[in-house]
């Protein structure tokens, strides 16, 4: 798809929802009893559930992710994912936290939703590790399997969204000053799967984490179906198949985007300020250290421009003692790649953690 058939399409979806998630929402709203069918069907199946006649948004829904989930290879099921886990749970925490997560509240309209929850500035790091178990759970090898807590945690978070549009409309508040629209529409949806894929993995190949343009592919097929089952539709994400379209992407709908806004650099500053506190956690950063060097992680991961913009302070200092680290960084990692035996217990043991985070909060992933 050239650059002009995709403005087409982003104009045509930028007041579109999610359908599916939206009716099931209003019908569990209706029908509260549902919700235990929806559980047990996510877990178990559409099947368990016997007839769904009285349930016609639960029925659809399930049925979506379950066609889904079978049309897909085995292999993507299997190991498409793989890539992520050659870089550690405890790196990921700057790729996603100070990267794709701070990214994605550039978005004017998209900060003023979040801002207006009031969750993520009073509780910025509960909602970072949130959304770090969901990433967690939803790459692991095995895990977007019928049932499978990937799967669960997926079709959960898209019913989030869901809500978030439902309330938002029924309370009938304008964003950023003008016609209140349909918030999280699908444009927003795709410019998120952007986050967690072109900016994050820019971002590691700005720490010294490159993926291969292998990975790099293999983790985009991974993702375009994860997107599908996110509700986002499956023609942004078509021609998304490498970098390259991945960019195209972003370059049309950043077009169409609005710079940050004061909305923005309110839940920079505490997602920020979040990730330094699990900075000094994980790693061994001296507390002092931590703001500072998560503030330079972040500067070079999003470049200066946009930190500019975000309010992301400038500090001479932690930019100088990053760039070594980098280096440092790159050619460990070039080192490693060498011995296939140490790559593969080095991906199988970040493959471990992540699992294990994923289930129950362990340390190898974001704070609690």
């Amino acid at each position: 798809m050239d650059a002009a058939a995709l403005d087409a399409l982003i104009a045509e979806l930028a007041d579109v929802g999610d359908p599916l998630a939206d009716a099931l929402v209003a019908e569990l709203a209706t029908h509260p009893g549902n919700r235990a069918s929806l559980d047990r069907g996510l877990r178990e199946g559409r099947e368990s559930l016997g007839d769904l006649s009285g349930a016609p948004a639960l029925a659809a829904y399930l049925t979506e992710l379950e066609t889904l989930t079978a049309a897909a290879p085995d292999d993507l099921l299997e190991s498409a994912s793989l890539p992520h886990f050659t870089i550690s749970p405890a790196e990921h925490v700057l790729d996603l936290g100070a990267a794709a997560l701070i990214h994605s509240y550039a978005p004017p309209r998209t900060a003023a939703v979040l801002v207006g929850t009031g969750e993520l500035t009073s509780r910025a790091l509960e909602r970072v590790t949130d959304t770090g178990r969901w990433n967690a759970a939803a790459l692991v090898p095995g895990w977007l399997w019928r049932g499978e807590p990937g799967y669960v945690a997926t079709a959960q978070v898209r019913l989030v969204h869901a809500r978030v549009r439902r309330a938002l409309r029924r309370a009938g508040e304008p964003l950023d000053g003008g016609s209140a629209g349909v918030p999280l529409h699908q444009v927003d949806l795709a410019r998120t799967w952007l986050d967690f894929t072109l900016v994050t993995m820019n971002a590691d190949a700005a720490l010294g984490l490159d993926l291969t343009a292998d990975e790099q592919e293999s983790l985009y097929r991974y993702w375009r179906h994860l997107g599908l089952l996110l509700g986002v539709d499956g023609r942004l994400l078509a021609g998304a198949v490498d970098t390259a379209g991945a960019q195209l992407l972003a370059e049309r709908i950043a077009a169409v985007t609005g710079p940050p806004s004061e909305d923005s650099r309110r839940l920079t500053r505490a997602g920020l300020e979040a990730l330094a506190g699990a900075l000094s956690d994980l790693m061994p950063v001296p507390a002092r250290l931590a703001g500072p060097m998560v503030r330079a992680a972040c500067r070079a991961m999003l470049g200066d421009d946009l930190a500019d913009q975000l309010g992301v302070p400038r500090s001479a200092a932690a930019a100088a003692a990053l760039r070594p680290l980098v280096a440092l960084t790159r050619v460990r990692r070039r080192r490693l790649r060498r011995d296939a035996a140490a790559w593969e217990r080095l991906v199988r043991a970040n493959v471990e953690a992540t699992r294990a985070f994923a289930l129950d909060g362990g340390p190898a992933g974001f704070a609690r």
